[in-house]
C-alpha cells in the first residue's frame, strides 16, 4: 500500500513535468515563429491555467483509482509494482537523456529545450504506444482469458444477487403495503361514509365539516401514509359517480390540501383537472 501510494504521488509529479514541458514547447514553437511578446504571453498565461486545471483533475482521478489500474492477475506483467514504477518514470529518464545530450552540444536553452522534448516523446511512446501494446499482449493469453471471464462472471453474479434482493426489498414494501390497507378497510369504509355526509352538509358552505374531514385525513395519513388517503379518496370519488356528485371530490381535494403529503397526490392533482 506505501509502494502504490509513492508510486502515485511520483504519477502526478510527472504528469506535472509533462504539462510544463508541453507547455515550454509551445512556447518555443511560437517564439521561433517570431510571434510578438505580448501575444505568446497572453496565450501561455490562459494555457497554464488548463494546464494547472488539468493536472488537478488527473491526480484526483490518480488517487481515486479510476485511472492507471490493473489488476495484477490479469496483467502479470503490466499490473506489477516494477512494471508501474518503469512506467512513471520513464519520461524523467527520457527528459534527463535528452537535455544533457543537447545541454552538452549547445548550450543551456537548447539543453531546457531537449528536456522538455525528451520528456513529451518519452511519454507519448511508453504511455501510449508500449503500453497500450503490452495491454494488448497480455489480454489475449489464454490465462488472462480465464482469469477476467471468472472476474466478469463474479461481477454479474454480484449485480444479479443485488438485484434480486432490491426486487425483494419492493416486493416487502409492497407486501406491507398491501397488508396495511386490508387491516384499515374497515377504517376506511367508516371514514369514507362519514365523510360524505360532511361533503352533503357542505354542498351550501365548503367550510361546513372541513376541520373533522382535516383530522380524518390526519389519521389515516398516520395511520397508511399517502396510499391510505388515496385509498379513501377513491372510496369517496366512486360514491360521488354513483351519486352523481362529482364536485364533492374537489371539495375534499381542498379540505386536505396539507394534510401529511396529499398535496403532491398525483390522484389529488387529477381529481380538479
Amino acid at each position: 500500500m506505501k509502494q502504490d501510494r509513492q508510486i502515485r504521488i511520483l504519477h502526478t509529479v510527472v504528469a506535472a513535468q509533462f504539462a510544463v514541458s508541453a507547455a515550454l514547447i509551445i512556447f518555443w514553437t511560437l517564439y521561433e515563429a517570431h510571434l510578438q511578446w505580448w501575444a505568446i504571453f497572453s496565450i501561455s498565461a490562459q494555457a497554464v491555467v488548463i494546464v494547472v486545471f488539468g493536472i488537478l483533475i488527473y491526480g484526483f482521478a490518480l488517487f481515486r483509482r479510476t485511472v492507471g489500474e490493473r489488476i495484477e492477475a490479469e496483467h502479470p506483467l503490466s499490473g506489477s509494482v516494477y512494471y508501474r514504477f518503469f512506467y512513471v518514470v520513464m519520461p524523467i529518464f527520457g527528459g534527463l537523456a535528452s537535455g544533457i545530450d543537447y545541454l552538452t552540444s549547445e548550450g543551456l536553452l537548447p539543453g531546457l529545450r531537449g528536456w522538455a522534448l525528451g520528456t513529451v516523446l518519452t511519454a507519448f511512446v511508453v504511455w501510449l504506444f508500449v503500453d497500450t501494446a503490452v495491454g494488448i499482449g497480455e489480454s489475449i493469453l489464454p490465462e488472462t482469458r480465464r482469469l477476467r471471464a471468472v472476474r466478469l462472471a463474479g461481477e454479474r453474479e454480484l449485480r444479479e444477487a443485488a438485484r434480486r434482493e432490491k426486487e425483494l426489498f419492493l416486493e416487502r414494501l409492497r407486501a406491507e403495503k398491501r397488508a396495511t390497507l386490508e387491516r384499515l378497510r374497515p377504517v376506511l369504509d367508516d371514514r369514507a361514509q362519514e365523510l360524505m355526509g360532511l361533503l352533503a352538509a357542505s354542498a351550501d358552505d365548503p367550510s361546513v365539516g372541513s376541520d373533522r374531514a382535516v383530522t380524518i385525513g390526519l389519521e389515516v395519513w398516520q395511520a397508511g401514509g399517502v396510499d391510505c388517503m388515496n385509498e379513501l379518496f377513491a372510496a369517496i370519488d366512486r360514491l360521488c359517480a354513483a351519486g352523481a356528485k362529482p364536485q364533492f371530490t374537489c371539495i375534499l381535494d381542498y379540505w386536505w390540501d396539507g394534510v401529511g403529503d396529499w398535496r403532491r397526490s398525483r390522484t389529488s392533482r387529477a381529481a380538479c383537472a
